[in-house]
């Protein structure tokens, strides 16, 4: 598990997902192809036929997330903006929370960080 200081950035690594709407909550789906951990899974998946594309559906807070992973925020800032639009007891503590869902994407190789450089 990597660690990622507050003012890391960040980025997406794909284009490849869609937002709608559903009940009045904003949804991202993001298409992406699971790559195999090792040759045991990537026989596996080739022994069953099983496909590698995904679709992944965010709920509301990573939908959040999501579309603010963009090159332009900051953990911290977005950290603040999901505190600010979710309910306290689904997202605290944020700090945690926010790391843990990042640290998700981050594995499935759908987003990269970058060290803010301050000049």
């Amino acid at each position: 598990m990597s660690a990622h200081a507050p003012s890391s950035i960040p980025t997406r690594t794909t284009d490849d997902w869609d937002v709608t709407t559903s009940d009045g909550d904003r949804r991202v789906t993001i298409r992406w192809t699971k790559r195999p951990r090792n040759r045991l899974d990537g026989f596996l998946f080739d022994l069953f036929g099983t496909s590698r594309e995904r679709d992944l559906t965010l709920d509301s807070v990573g939908t959040t997330v999501w579309t603010h992973c963009d090159g332009e925020h900051t953990v911290s800032e977005i950290a603040a903006v999901v505190a600010d639009e979710h309910d306290a007891d689904r997202v605290e503590p944020v700090d945690e929370t926010l790391a843990h869902f990042l640290m998700q994407l981050e594995e499935r190789d759908l987003i990269r960080f970058e060290n803010r450089t301050d000049e």
